[in-house]
């Protein structure tokens, strides 16, 4: 039986999802980026639907944790690429959807009116910019430039002391009727294999421009070769983005792990949040092998980041107190 929890002091958490029109905010543009101090972290994404996909549960999981310094945002375009990230920069257009956890606050809430990429980057000072590729392009290297390189300048010049993510994706499911799955020969593994391989060559390209890599893809890999997998939709709701349930919580494990992590100096391994949302739920057994799969990857040398591997044994989270869940309104409840 779950019991939702009163107020702030019986720590309830009402989480916006990018679908929720009812909890959009009142203003054109948040506030500028703050926290309750100085030691603040301020993470900015410059992506689409994939980046929503992989950053919807970290104020949930920053909530289940309790840590209440650090700031995130995300900006959406669906299926945006380098190459229109600066199409509308270069044309100051304001196209994206805003979206923001205040420190404290844990949870989401969008601006009223969309913005440009530059008022975004002078929202605030950033200590983390992250980047991605629009999935259908990410396994082909070509499309990377000139684009990335301009919008590094770009990031640079707006946040000279931000830190830079690249964001590794995933591969469609085995079942995907994408259009440009075509392109990969509608081969789950041989869309992967070219992920890592246009990544591989990104990295040698750029070798001290991304202080770091968020493993997404490998570790939607690892979990897709464990016996939790669900074939042919492969941990996705629709054959390429995430399932709403543990795909969405194995993402945001893996960022928190990243780029939280050693801000906070706390692992999320023994974090006790679950879902009751989207088709694969998330409890004790899977979440086990989300977290694990999430650590592996993030903890492992760069070197072996690419490599997807089975998690067989996953640990078990030594949970004290209270579990959270997230609901299909996700609102989180106590159990």
């Amino acid at each position: 039986m779950y019991l939702a929890r009163t107020i702030r002091a019986a720590r309830i958490t009402i989480l916006a999802a990018a679908a929720m029109t009812a909890l959009l905010l009142t203003a054109a543009m948040p506030a500028a980026a703050r926290g309750k101090g100085a030691d603040t972290l301020r993470i900015l994404a410059i992506g689409n639907s994939f980046s929503d996909d992989a950053m919807e549960y970290l104020p949930a999981l920053l909530d289940n944790l309790g840590v209440e310094n650090v700031s995130l945002a995300r900006l959406y375009v669906a299926g945006c690429s380098l190459e229109r990230h600066m199409k509308m920069y270069n044309n100051d257009k304001a196209a994206y959807q805003y979206y923001r956890s205040e420190a404290g606050c844990n949870r989401w809430a969008k601006a009223a009116r969309n913005v440009s990429l530059r008022q975004a980057l002078a929202d605030g000072v950033w200590d983390i910019v992250v980047m991605q590729q629009a999935s259908g392009f990410s396994g082909r290297y070509e499309s990377y430039e000139p684009y990335l390189d301009s919008l590094i300048a770009v990031v640079r010049r707006a946040q000279p002391h931000a830190r830079l993510a690249w964001h590794m994706t995933w591969a469609y499911a085995s079942g995907s009727t994408h259009p440009q799955f075509a392109d990969y020969g509608s081969d789950r593994t041989q869309m992967y294999e070219e992920i890592c391989g246009a990544v591989r060559q990104m990295l040698h390209e750029h070798p001290h421009t991304f202080r770091y890599l968020i493993p997404s893809g490998a570790v939607i890999e690892s979990l897709r070769l464990s016996e939790v997998n669900n074939p042919p939709m492969d941990f996705t709701r629709d054959g390429y983005h995430m399932d709403f349930g543990a795909g969405r919580y194995a993402l945001a494990c893996t960022w928190y792990e990243v780029l939280i992590r050693p801000f906070t100096h706390r692992t999320m391994r023994n974090n006790s949040l679950l879902s009751i949302w989207g088709d694969m739920k998330v409890d004790d057994r899977m979440a086990s092998y989300c977290r694990q799969a999430a650590w592996r990857a993030a903890r492992g040398p760069r070197r072996k980041v690419f490599e997807a591997r089975a998690v067989t044994k996953p640990a078990r989270a030594r949970w004290k107190g209270h579990i959270d869940v997230v609901s299909q309104d996700m609102t989180i409840y106590e159990k």
